[in-house]
């Protein structure tokens, strides 16, 4: 019976060690197999004991009972024959050794007695047996049971143990060599069907390399495919064939933890920053590549072994401590805790930098260990330093930008505050404006805007004592507080100082360039107790000293602060105004000095408030530009005009063009082009029927783009005029690329041309010029027959004022366009 393994190959020391274990399973086999018929046979032996201690009184009762009748008849009777006959009679029951027949007095009837058999068993009889036992029956007679004597028996039991011993000692010595040779053939059988197989099972699962383990293996038997032994192969195959497989999957986890580890440690000794493992009281354990360089050693120099102490700036020691004792303190298996701390390092160069340190206990840990992270911080330091700097100062001038300015106010606000032996101080704002710099900024562009920029903020640190603060709000706003002022005078001369400081030119890259300032000073605590107010009123003070034409300074007044409310009230009222259409179109006629005929009208927006009633243009426009609302306003004038051209070419009024004011804002901010457009298509107006007119002031500003919307809005089919001409600073070379169609002479001209040469001069120039680029000549503000025969004689095309009409609205106007058109047509 083979398993697929010969006994040839197994190795001899394992064979005498599986002989060894058969014998020694075999003697114990025996042994128990022995054990069990011993006890089987003494339990036998026991059960016959029993039964015959049984059978002896059985006996004996049944011989006395066969002789009682005649030993009673004898012990009645005294019959000394028949008592002996009676007692012979017993002695024929062999264990009988003595008999005694007595009569009722105790007399001796008949006795016999023989000498019991000495045996050397008697312990062992006594044992089973106990002593010989005497048997003693009453003799008795007639119906009332009369006692007539005794006959007394005494059995041999060593008789009947001898006996008993020999069939015992035979049961026992069959059932020892039955047992043995039972336990010899269950032995033989075991071994041969059970003992063998597992031993050569054994000795094959000995031959499996545990490294490789290998299923196939093991070879099933087709005869004990389906026994235990079967099942034993089976199961041994299957457990080997899983832990084959869990091997293997075992292996790749280990083959993968080690590729982790040594990624996780290739990470560790490449990241940048530096990683320390160290002990509570500081002590360097591990470390990676990074640490080196950050301490500053060399390749061939090792912080292991070291303390963490020895490299810490000693200021800063006790900080290190205290984490280190905080952090041993922890239970790392309870709750997880970082420590961050920033400590100056020494490096070996005695270079000191700021390192920031991430501390946090190893938890399951056989001893406690702290990992710490290093990073220097130093550039990072300085950068936010840096960062502070540029969030508090300009990037332009460097000086301190809004953020500190109003930090450096409420400040010097608090120490007045706190100090009540200071509350007669005070102190001033001093807000600063150039005028007129975006002019600059728009026509010579941003980049020399800049550098003028920063030579008004060199020059203000000039004028500047140590107690003053000068910064840069935004733009060209500047701002000087000075925080503890002594006098009022003080402010005012620290403001002239500055106006003499920017009045000499700046040379901004060869270009000479002048420029004013506007400066507004508000003053605490008069003028307000923090930052905003302050701010608020100085700004007012700066807009009015800017309002009177710049290059002063002005104290905040109430006034002013009245005047500023007023203009807030204003702007309300003009969003009502928009929402609840209370504005209004009035047309003032324009006539042709050649045919007296009128030959347009100007639209001018009046504002009729509900409660105020007409606010005059010169309030409320200015507002509107500032705030934004002009281009609504714009909006709302065109398609009015844009509405009554058709309504009156529906009522057959005579067509006339009709001109419309542009704003600076709306034409150089707004998408006006586009605006208009939509409008004379959704009002179906001939765009011919439309002049605009912009002021020559906006056109000089930025010439090239002027150039280019105006462009665009020739290309639509509008007329183009130039409003206030002559008062600005025009170049006939920029005027001739224009794309315009006439000029309007200032009424500033106008009015004195009767009596100033110089005017009258002009005026003519004016008209030349005009004539001589193929431009329509338009004069405004005529109200007298003077200046319009003057303007005829010089050869103007048209004009307009009070001479011929004020304002009209628009049912008015209809009239006079009638009355004026009727009465050129009489006239010859």
């Amino acid at each position: 019976m083979g398993f697929g393994v010969s006994n040839e190959n197994l190795d001899q020391q394992q064979l005498k060690w599986l002989d060894r274990l058969s014998v020694k399973q075999a003697r114990i086999a025996v042994a128990i197999t022995l054990l069990i018929g011993l006890l089987l046979s003494a339990i036998q032996i026991t059960l016959d004991l029993r039964e015959e201690q049984t059978l002896i009184d059985r006996t004996v009762n049944q011989v006395l009972a066969t002789l009682r009748e005649s030993a009673t008849q004898a012990a009645y009777g005294l019959d000394e024959n028949l008592a002996s006959r009676v007692i012979a009679g017993l002695f024929e029951y062999e264990p009988v050794y003595e008999a005694v027949l007595r009569d009722n007095f105790d007399n001796v009837l008949a006795r016999h007695s023989e000498p019991p058999s000495s045996s050397s068993r008697s312990l062992l009889t006594r044992l089973m047996f106990g002593d010989n036992q005497e048997y003693d029956v009453r003799l008795e007679t007639g119906p009332t049971r009369e006692l007539v004597g005794y006959l007394s028996v005494q059995i041999d039991t060593n008789l009947i143990a001898e006996g008993f011993i020999n069939r015992a000692t035979r049961i026992l010595a069959s059932g020892i060599l039955r047992n043995l040779l039972l336990g010899l053939v269950l032995v033989a059988f075991f071994y041969a069907t059970l003992t063998k197989p597992l031993l050569r099972i054994s000795a094959t699962l000995r031959k499996i390399n545990p490294q490789h383990p290998d299923p196939q293996s093991i070879i099933v038997p087709a005869k004990h495919d389906r026994d235990e032994l079967g099942m034993i192969l089976h199961t041994t195959r299957n457990l080997i064939d899983s832990i084959s497989t869990n091997l293997t999957k075992l292996r790749v986890t280990e083959q993968q933890v080690r590729d982790r580890e040594s990624q996780l440690n290739a990470i560790v000794q490449n990241v940048a920053d530096g990683i320390l493992t160290i002990s509570p009281t500081g002590r360097i354990v591990e470390y990676n590549a990074a640490i080196r360089p950050l301490l500053g050693l060399m390749r061939d120099e090792t912080p292991q072994g070291r303390t963490l102490q020895e490299f810490i700036a000693p200021r800063s020691i006790p900080t290190l401590e205290h984490t280190l004792e905080e952090l041993a303190a922890y239970d790392p298996s309870v709750e997880i805790t970082e420590k961050r701390i920033i400590l100056p390092i020494i490096r070996i160069d005695q270079r000191e930098i700021d390192v920031s340190f991430a501390f946090r206990p190893i938890p399951d840990a056989a001893t406690p260990l702290i990992t710490a992270v290093l990073n220097d911080i130093t550039v990072r330091k300085r950068y936010e330093e840096q960062l502070v700097y540029m969030a508090n100062h300009d990037t332009l001038t460097n000086l301190p930008n809004r953020s500190m300015l109003e930090h450096s106010l409420s400040n010097a606000l608090a120490v007045h505050q706190d100090d009540k032996d200071r509350r007669h101080g005070a102190t001033a704002v001093v807000f600063i404006d150039l005028d007129r710099f975006k002019v600059i900024n728009d026509s010579l562009g941003h980049h020399v805007g800049d550098l003028l920029l920063k030579a008004v903020a060199l020059r203000l640190q000039k004028v500047i004592g140590r107690q003053e603060i000068v910064g840069r709000l935004g733009g060209d706003e500047f701002l000087i507080i000075i925080p503890d002022l002594k006098e009022m005078q003080d402010a005012a001369n620290l403001s002239q100082a500055v106006l003499d400081a920017l009045t000499p030119a700046f040379d901004i890259k060869g270009r000479i360039l002048f420029v004013t300032p506007s400066i507004g000073i508000a003053l605490y605590p008069s003028d307000g107790e923090d930052f905003p107010t302050l701010m608020r009123n100085a700004d007012t003070a700066m807009y009015s000293a800017k309002s009177g034409g710049g290059g002063t300074y002005h104290f905040f007044t109430k006034t002013m602060n009245e005047s500023a409310m007023a203009r807030l009230v204003i702007e309300n009222d003009l969003r009502e105004a928009l929402a609840k259409n209370q504005f209004e179109l009035h047309y003032q006629p324009k006539v042709d000095l050649k045919t007296d005929q009128i030959c347009g009208l100007e639209a001018l927006i009046r504002w009729k408030h509900p409660g105020r009633g007409y606010i005059s243009p010169m309030q409320f426009i200015p507002v509107a530009e500032e705030t934004g609302l002009i281009g609504k306003i714009g909006e709302w004038v065109f398609e009015e005009v844009c509405r009554q051209i058709g309504e009156w070419d529906a009522a057959n009024v005579p067509p006339v063009p009709i001109a419309i004011n542009v704003s600076p804002r709306q034409l150089m901010e707004g998408r006006i082009t586009q605006t208009i457009a939509r409008i004379l298509e959704q009002t179906d107006t001939p765009a011919a029927r439309i002049v605009l007119e912009v002021t020559e002031t906006v056109m000089m500003q930025e010439i090239k783009k002027s150039a280019t919307i105006l462009e665009e809005l020739r290309h639509l089919g509008l007329q183009i005029a130039v409003d206030d001409f002559g008062t600005g600073y025009s170049s006939l070379a920029y005027l001739k690329r224009l794309p315009i169609n006439s000029i309007k002479i200032d009424r500033s001209f106008v009015r004195d041309i009767t009596v100033d040469s110089d005017d009258a001069a002009i005026t003519r120039a004016i008209v030349i010029m005009g004539h001589n680029l193929g431009l329509q000549v338009v004069a405004e503000g005529v109200e007298t027959i003077e200046q319009m025969d003057f303007l005829r004689d010089s050869g103007c095309d048209e004009v307009q004022g009070f001479l011929i009409a004020t304002p009209l609205p628009a049912h008015e106007a209809v009239h006079h366009i009638i009355r004026l058109s009727a009465k050129a047509d009489i006239e010859p």
